[in-house]
């Protein structure tokens, strides 16, 4: 018999921090980004106005979507180290599992079956979940430097490329947070209550209805330790990161002084 006052541990301080920093920056990218998008909205217009004008809401927006994109270099590194170094498994990826697991979800939920999937650490709907974050960071990130700079980039490419970049931004900002108002808020918010990452802590009844074999293995003790660090693997990290920190410097060097996204023009009469 479970006893649902049991709480289990199921994200560190790590996962948390991760957690709340992205939710800080996706609220306020979309709190700032969509007014922009929609400028000729009345809505819109006020929303501008409570950030202090059109210059700062950007000013906001930029901030935000740096301290992102920092983030993203981090969670990189990050799965570099834990992964290749110490040789955690990678449980956010998708494996073959995956899909017997959603033939056995549909199945489950049209009566075809008694039972639903018994599911790991991540079911196959965190995981495609995960993967639209990573997918999503990464177009945003892309698209918002070209952007920040358009007249850098504009001696790069041809014009119809800032153009979709444009358009790739703004699609894939309206995606995102459509997303996360119905599929991830309904699993963690109306399916089932689950405030794990936020305090790190599950109840043993959610444990037992959506990941049966992880809690086995806890039960069972089975938790998998951090393999000893080798030199050579150590040496192709700091390599690794390296590089990626040399990359986003030179990226940086490449635009400074090159100066951000066309000023806003003032309004003015004729007369």
């Amino acid at each position: 018999m479970s006893h649902p006052e049991e709480r289990i541990r199921r994200f560190t301080a790590r996962h948390i921090i991760h957690h709340a920093v992205m939710l800080v920056c996706f609220a306020g990218l979309v709190a700032t980004g969509l007014p922009q998008r929609y400028a000729a909205q009345t809505w819109a217009k006020g929303l501008v106005l409570v950030f202090g004008g059109v210059e700062r809401t950007r000013a906001i927006h930029h901030f935000l979507g740096t301290v992102m994109a920092l983030q993203l270099v981090w969670h990189l590194i990050e799965a570099l180290w834990f992964h290749f170094v110490r040789r955690f498994e990678m449980p956010m990826l998708p494996l073959i599992n995956d899909i017997r697991d959603f033939y056995q979800q549909v199945r489950f939920n049209l009566g075809l079956v008694a039972e639903p999937p018994q599911m790991e650490r991540y079911t196959f709907a965190e995981k495609i979940e995960y993967l639209a974050l990573v997918w999503g960071t990464v177009l945003m990130v892309m698209t918002g430097i070209i952007l920040l700079f358009p007249v850098r980039f504009a001696s790069l490419m041809a014009g119809e490329w800032i153009i979709a970049a444009k358009a790739a931004h703004g699609g894939e900002a309206l995606l995102a947070f459509l997303s996360i108002l119905t599929w991830h808020a309904y699993f963690v918010h109306v399916r089932h209550w689950n405030t794990s990452i936020v305090n790190g802590l599950l109840e043993e009844e959610a444990y037992v209805e959506e990941h049966p074999l992880e809690l086995q293995r806890i039960r069972r003790g089975e938790v998998q330790s951090p393999a000893p660090i080798s030199k050579w693997r150590l040496t192709v990290f700091v390599a690794a990161a390296a590089a990626v920190v040399g990359a986003v410097l030179l990226l940086l060097a490449w635009l400074r002084g090159r100066g951000i996204a066309i000023p806003t023009i003032t309004a003015f009469r004729f007369g």
